[in-house]
C-alpha cells in the first residue's frame, strides 16, 4: 500500500521528529510512504496514493481534500492528529502516538471500505468544508488571529483575537434562505451563523446533538442577535453541554443547502479565515472516506 504522508513544515505544531516516528511506524507494516509537504497555495500529493494520512489539523486536511479535487470520493482519508484544533480526528478517535494510529489504520484499512466512515462532503461555492464554517464575530476575531502567535501558543492565538474583538463587535445581518434536510424551504435573518458538519465546534463543544460527520445534512446555528452577553452565555452553554435552542439562545436547523443574501466575508473555515468568499453552502456530491 502506497500513502501520501500531508504535512505542513510552516505550521507551529510541526515536529519533524513526529513526522519521522509516523513514516516509520507505516513502513514497519509494509506500507510504502512519501512525505509530502504542504506549500502556501496548498497541499501536494503524489497522485499515486491508495491512502492520504494528513498529519495536521482541520485546516490542512481542507487543503487536501481540495488538492484531491474530484478524487477526494475516491481516494480514502486518515489523520494524524497535530494541528491546532483537531475536530475531525477528535470526532473519528484517531490515536496521537505514531504506533498506534499506524496499528489503528493498518486494521481499519484490513477491515475494507465496508467499515470505513463515510462522510458526504459540503462546500462554500468551491471550498470544502471539513467540519465548520461561521460568519460573524466568530469570523472576524479569526481574521484576525496572528499567524506567527498560533505558531507559539496554538488555540490561544484565537482567544487573544476574541479578547481584541470585544472592543469593536461588529454586528453585521445578514438574510438567509435554504432547505431544511426534508426538502422544505426555510428563511431567517442572523448577525450570527455557524455551520457545523462535524459533531465538534471549537475543540470538545457540541452545538447539535444531530450533528456529525456520517450525516448528510450540515446543523445551521443562527443568532438573530449577536451581542457581547449573547455570545457570552451560548459560549457557556456550549461548555455546560446545555441545548442552546431550547435556552432560546440560537436557533438550530438540520440543512442541506444554505444561501446568503450576498457574498459575506470574513468567513471562517474550519479554523481559518478563508478570503473568498460565496453565498452558497450545498452539498458536492462526493463523501468522504476515512479509514477508521
Amino acid at each position: 500500500m502506497k500513502i501520501d504522508l500531508v504535512y505542513n513544515p510552516a505550521a507551529g505544531s510541526f515536529r519533524q521528529a513526529r513526522l519521522d516516528a509516523l513514516a516509520a511506524a507505516f513502513a514497519a507494516r509494509g506500507m510504502e510512504v512519501s512525505a509530502m509537504p504542504s506549500a502556501r497555495d496548498g497541499a501536494r500529493l503524489s497522485g499515486a496514493a491508495d491512502l492520504v494520512c494528513v498529519h495536521g489539523g482541520d485546516g490542512t486536511l481542507r487543503d487536501t481534500v481540495q488538492a484531491l479535487g474530484p478524487a477526494a470520493g475516491e481516494v480514502p482519508l486518515c489523520i494524524a492528529p497535530a494541528g491546532t484544533i483537531n475536530l475531525v480526528a477528535r470526532e473519528l478517535g484517531y490515536a496521537r502516538r505514531a504506533d498506534a494510529l499506524a496499528a489503528q489504520v493498518a486494521a481499519a484499512w484490513d477491515r475494507g471500505p465496508e467499515s470505513w466512515l463515510r462522510a458526504p462532503l459540503y462546500t462554500l461555492g468551491r471550498t470544502p468544508i471539513v467540519a465548520c464554517l461561521s460568519i460573524g464575530p466568530d469570523s472576524h476575531a479569526v481574521a484576525q488571529v496572528s499567524a506567527p502567535l498560533k505558531r507559539r501558543i496554538g488555540r490561544y492565538a484565537y482567544v487573544a483575537a476574541a479578547m481584541r474583538q470585544l472592543a469593536r463587535w461588529p454586528r453585521e445581518p445578514v438574510d438567509i434562505s435554504g432547505e431544511l434536510a426534508d426538502g422544505t424551504p426555510f428563511a431567517c435573518s442572523a448577525e450570527g451563523v455557524i455551520a457545523s458538519h462535524g459533531a465538534f465546534y471549537a475543540g470538545p463543544f457540541r452545538l447539535s446533538p444531530r450533528a456529525g460527520l456520517a450525516a448528510d445534512s450540515v446543523e445551521l446555528v443562527t443568532l438573530h442577535r449577536s451581542t457581547r452577553i449573547g455570545t457570552a452565555a451560548l459560549t457557556g452553554a456550549a461548555m455546560l453541554r446545555l441545548p442552546l435552542d431550547r435556552l432560546g439562545l440560537a436557533e438550530i436547523r438540520t440543512v442541506r443547502k444554505v444561501v446568503f443574501d450576498r457574498c459575506v466575508s470574513p468567513v471562517q473555515v474550519d479554523g481559518d479565515h478563508v478570503p473568498e468568499c460565496d453565498d452558497t453552502i450545498a452539498a458536492s456530491g462526493m463523501a468522504l472516506r476515512y479509514v477508521v
